[in-house]
């Protein structure tokens, strides 16, 4: 029986070989499989820390340029609003330019309407002027005539009085038909020049 005891004490240590073994063996198991998990783990760290870094420099880059635009538009801004200012006050010179010239334009149609008003009146009055020389022209040659039917015999100086009347009235007849233009008519009529 003594074979029996050391088979029994062999088969006893064989299953704590075993189970050592085994022990070691699950421990060994779960040792590696976490040592996969954790390397998992760290492969996922490593490459989420590399996007984080990538977002980080293209967020930084990004806001770079940002700020280039931002520089550059300030810049802009400022010479637009430099270019509107100067463009405001030409535009308030060219109004007030524009007013000038208006009020200009009135001075010279209220001038241009004082002037026609004048040269009506004395269009008028040279009317009424060679009309009346033009019956004192009739009332001296009819005054001549009589003078000279009545002493009979003409003379020289009464003859050369009736060919002067004569002459005076016919040009003051002219004159009545075709009235020659003032000095005013003429500056303001140029063209009526002939």
């Amino acid at each position: 029986m003594p074979i029996r005891k050391k088979s029994s004490s062999s088969a006893r240590k064989l299953a704590r070989r075993t189970r050592a073994t085994s022990s070691s063996s699950s421990v060994s198991a779960m040792a590696s499989a976490q040592l996969k998990q954790l390397r998992k783990t760290v492969v996922e760290l490593k490459n989420r820390l590399e996007k984080e870094a990538k977002a980080r420099t293209a967020a930084s880059s990004v806001i770079a340029e940002a700020k280039k635009v931002r520089a550059a538009l300030i810049g802009q801004m400022k010479a637009l609003r430099d270019e509107g200012g100067r463009l405001a006050k030409e535009l308030k010179r060219a109004l007030g330019d524009a007013d000038k010239r208006e009020a200009a334009r009135r001075q010279a149609v209220d001038k241009i309407a004082e002037l026609r008003a004048e040269l009506a009146h004395r269009t008028e009055e040279l009317k009424r002027k060679s009309e009346e020389l033009g019956k004192l022209a009739m009332e001296s040659a009819g005054r001549a005539k009589d003078i000279i039917m009545s002493e009979g015999t003409p003379t020289s100086a009464n003859a050369s009085l009736t060919v002067e009347t004569e002459s005076v009235s016919a040009e003051t007849l002219q004159r009545e038909e075709s009235p020659r233009e003032s000095s005013i008519e003429r500056e303001i009529h140029p063209e009526r020049r002939s």
